[in-house]
């Protein structure tokens, strides 16, 4: 796995800190009367600074401590530390680009969290595919493009999507796909379908993603 906190994500940080104003992006959200925003995963904030230009009060979190540090010196609010970390509600609650780095029992921790930490809303922007694995930054790391609407949707079957669509370059973004619900009636776990299982194949335990359809193949399994 790539180390977010050190030297990986300081690299990835400063690869990243011209990127094009997302504000027309997130303001497609305004008409959801959304007032407080979390971001997990924020790094120097630029999602944050695009929702602070429109007028929303935003708070994110990040591992690496020195992206935390750009954020707050140019006045994002910001702090040092996971999700977990984080006890209040938000209107609205997301991640972007974060979810493609992560192995199957990681995603599902994140998408939790997504929920507990909001009130009404949650979004995640990212590389949609039906589970592949892509070199990322050479052959040292991979990433994970996945359908993740269909691994909330079962774990959540009471969300409802309420905006979907694909973010291109002309917004911010590199063509990711972003999945928004609602999640109002998703507030207590017993609501959750079975997330994930497991299984052993060639003598090896695999995790898998379980879905009212069946099974979908296995993802970010090393």
């Amino acid at each position: 796995m790539a180390d977010w906190e050190g030297d990986f994500g300081n690299e990835y940080t400063v690869r990243n800190m011209y990127v094009p104003d997302r504000g027309v992006f997130f303001r497609r959200f305004l008409k959801y009367s959304i007032g407080t925003v979390f971001e997990i995963g924020c790094n120097w904030g630029p999602n944050l600074q695009a929702f602070e230009s429109i007028g929303i009060e935003a708070l994110g979190c990040d591992v690496n401590e020195g992206a935390v540090k750009i954020a707050n010196s140019m006045g994002l609010k910001a702090y040092h530390g996971g999700s977990e970390m984080c006890n209040e509600k938000f209107d609205f609650v997301f991640t972007s680009g974060v979810l493609i780095h992560q192995q199957t029992p990681e995603v599902v921790r994140m998408m939790r969290e997504l929920v507990r930490l909001s009130s009404k809303y949650v979004m995640f922007a990212e590389y949609e595919g039906t589970d592949e694995e892509v070199p990322y930054r050479g052959e040292r790391y991979a990433l994970f493009k996945r359908e993740f609407g269909k691994i909330f949707e079962a774990m959540y079957p009471a969300a409802i999507l309420v905006d979907t669509g694909v973010a291109g370059k002309e917004l911010g973004f590199d063509n990711v796909t972003y999945w928004m619900y609602d999640i109002s009636d998703c507030a207590s776990e017993i609501r959750f379908t079975p997330a994930t299982g497991k299984s052993i194949k060639d003598g090896a335990e695999q995790e898998f993603v379980v879905t009212s359809l069946g099974t979908l193949r296995k993802v970010g399994v090393n």
